[in-house]
């Protein structure tokens, strides 16, 4: 298991501690939190992109993430925000 983590003033802390394993953060900072989006095994390993929100004093809003999807997500994650909508990408296995 490697956890996520968020580094916030020299100060770490787990975002997500789940069982399996999970890669690939990454982060956005959007109307005052930050959003955090990673590759996630945690169900069957089967590869999903899990999302959480991080306030600036380092409270997880969202403890161990939301599933956002789930099929064969795998290698990277990044994510953009339009002002309204994020958008988050993957690769899959192909």
């Amino acid at each position: 298991m490697i956890p996520i983590i968020l580094l916030i003033i020299s100060a770490d802390f787990p975002i997500c501690a789940a069982a399996g394993f999970q890669q690939n953060p990454a982060v956005s900072f959007v109307n005052d939190q930050f959003y955090v989006f990673w590759i996630d095994a945690r169900v069957s390993n089967r590869m999903g992109v899990y999302g959480a929100r991080v306030t600036k004093t380092g409270t997880v809003l969202d403890g161990g993430g939301r599933l956002l999807y789930i099929d064969s997500a795998s290698y990277s994650c990044d994510a953009a925000y339009d002002g309204s909508n994020f958008l988050i990408v993957t690769r899959n296995h192909c």
